[in-house]
């Protein structure tokens, strides 16, 4: 989250965010209308509202990589959506997707001696795989509970990302854009006539289950 100086940043996501959830409850409520294109923007007018943060290879390398993560990403819209989120991210935000999408092209070179897009599927598997079962560099810490001290003179340093962190990141942000889309929405039985009190499978402290 921005803090309270970062004005821009956050007035910029709201609008992203609002424009895109407008555009999911028009392509579910009218298949064939784009959820990421609404129809009542002319296409010039779409491009000046919604910067980008990707150039073309690292645009592709998202797609590639979002639909190894999550099937069904590519088709659903996935990597555009998060190339315009991710412009109006803070820098730190900004820059911490920018070097987990890196993380990958160099572990493909240092590897293969060639760039991600350019190794085989079953190499970009393979490197997935290995990335998905290394130990964290930044594990979780334990869940606070009441009574325990909060240590606020701790000044551990945090270590570096490794792949397996670059690889919970990626996915992370894959797969909230994906259930953000018309598509994700329906797999978790999102019609466009009926809505959640909650999301299926995923209760919080405080709801009242009662019918």
């Amino acid at each position: 989250m921005p803090d309270n100086n970062d004005r821009p940043a956050l007035v910029g996501r709201r609008d992203v965010l609002t424009s895109l959830a407008a555009g999911i409850t028009a392509v579910v409520a009218a298949p064939g209308v784009s959820a990421l294109e609404p129809a009542s923007q002319e296409p010039g007018a779409r491009e000046q509202a919604a910067p980008r943060l990707l150039d073309d290879h690292r645009r592709t390398l998202l797609a590639g990589l979002a639909e190894q993560l999550v099937p069904g990403s590519r088709a659903a819209g996935v990597p555009d959506l998060l190339d315009r989120v991710m412009a109006v991210e803070p820098v730190q935000a900004r820059t911490r997707f920018l070097n987990a999408l890196g993380a990958f092209e160099r572990e493909a070179r240092d590897r293969h001696a060639r760039g991600w897009l350019e190794i085989t599927d079953a190499q970009q598997i393979e490197i997935l795989r290995a990335a998905s079962t290394l130990a964290s560099a930044r594990p979780a810490a334990p869940p606070w509970t009441r009574g325990q001290p909060v240590d606020r003179e701790s000044q551990t340093p945090t270590p570096p990302a490794n792949l397996r962190d670059h690889f919970d990141h990626l996915r992370d942000w894959v797969q909230r854009a994906y259930y953000t889309t018309a598509p994700g929405m329906k797999e978790l039985g999102f019609t466009g006539r009926m809505a959640f009190q909650n999301f299926p499978g995923c209760p919080h402290p405080g709801d009242d289950h009662r019918s």
